[in-house]
């Protein structure tokens, strides 16, 4: 087993985040993938077979060691060092649950690895997903949340792979100008990325690093679906407090918010129905970095630009259903949000489409 892991109680990891784990849909995609090249379960040594509880975990993370593992059982039944390719490949969006609906159904590439990063961690621990924006363009980052040791280049494969294909899915053209920047030296098997990668692939980089045109990022998806959007946002948002119990108060909070239809609770209010005092809501958002009007002002400004985009009300009327009765204040926020009055934005945002 490689350093760093610690021995599970259990394989199965019902709401642990502190220990590397995974959703069990991969690691019944790496057992499809090994079925499909006539390696079955019973080919496997015995200590690297899934058991039944395994395989039947539901939404249930797994925990990561017993599919380290397993990972280089199937390398050595198989001889292909390269597996993660095919993993990553044999993916599809919707093998990534709500995760996956989200991204889809987002209204541009760039709202869709935003979504991603933000809800990766409903799937796994692995890894985690950042976007950062600087003036050279902007990367994604995909970072190892513990050592994967000697299962490190099949993840990072699979991943790099899992977000070709979502970005294919998504958008007309412009993967092949992605710059993947990857963290090993070149492998025996590199002639095989273009298989699987349409964009070009350097070695010897500090972290994995995806470098994407902007103008890919700007491209409305193909899948579009604002309201989809919505209902699987909130389903991601319900499962990232769902699998982080007590650990992501902000989540509860805005998830509460959301729910709400210009009828917002006050501070205290919102204590109440968590079930603490207002002094404990403060210190424990304080702690995550966030104060609870910030976290209101986030969820106004996610719902008024979907009501100006995709309703045809006065802005008047999307004002007073957000809660504000004076609709020139509305529109003072609206710019300090946005640099641009509702009207303005509405406008840019249809232009857009």
């Amino acid at each position: 087993m490689a350093s760093g892991f610690c021995s599970p109680r259990s394989a199965i990891e019902p709401a642990s985040w502190r220990e590397p784990s995974l959703h069990p849909v991969y690691l019944k995609l790496l057992l499809a993938m090994l079925q499909s090249r006539g390696v079955g379960i019973d080919a496997l040594p015995a200590d690297a077979t899934p058991d039944n509880a395994m395989l039947c975990a539901g939404d249930r993370h797994i925990a990561f060691a017993p599919i380290h593992h397993l990972v280089q059982c199937a390398i050595a039944a198989t001889g292909s060092p390269w597996l993660g390719l095919e993993l990553g490949a044999s993916a599809h969006a919707y093998s990534h649950g709500a995760v996956g609906y989200a991204a889809v159904a987002s209204g541009s590439v760039r709202q869709a690895l935003e979504t991603v990063c933000r809800f990766a961690a409903i799937r796994t621990s692995v890894v985690r997903f950042e976007l950062h924006n600087n003036p050279r363009g902007t990367r994604l980052h995909i970072v190892e949340s513990f050592d994967l040791g000697n299962a490190r280049i099949f993840m990072l494969e699979a991943c790099m792979v899992i977000v070709e294909r979502l970005l294919q899915a998504l958008s007309v053209h412009g993967c092949d100008r992605l710059h993947y920047a990857l963290p090993w030296p070149q492998p025996s098997w590199a002639g095989l990325y273009p298989r699987y990668l349409a964009g070009q692939a350097t070695f010897g980089a500090p972290g994995l690093c995806i470098h994407l045109p902007d103008d890919l990022l700007d491209q409305p998806c193909v899948s579009a679906d604002p309201d989809a959007y919505r209902s699987a946002q909130r389903e991601c948002e319900r499962k990232l407090l769902e699998g982080q119990p007590g650990r992501d108060l902000a989540s509860a909070v805005r998830l509460c918010l959301l729910a709400c239809n210009g009828e917002y609770p006050s501070a205290a209010l919102m204590a109440k129905r968590l079930n603490l005092s207002p002094r404990s809501l403060f210190r424990h958002l304080r702690h995550a970095g966030i104060s609870f009007h910030a976290l209101l002002d986030e969820v106004r400004c996610e719902q008024a630009q979907w009501q100006l985009q995709h309703r045809d009300d006065p802005v008047e009327r999307i004002a007073e259903r957000l809660g504000y009765r004076d609709t020139s204040n509305f529109s003072r926020t609206f710019r300090r949000w946005t640099g641009l009055t509702p009207s303005a934005w509405r406008e840019q945002a249809r232009l857009q489409r």
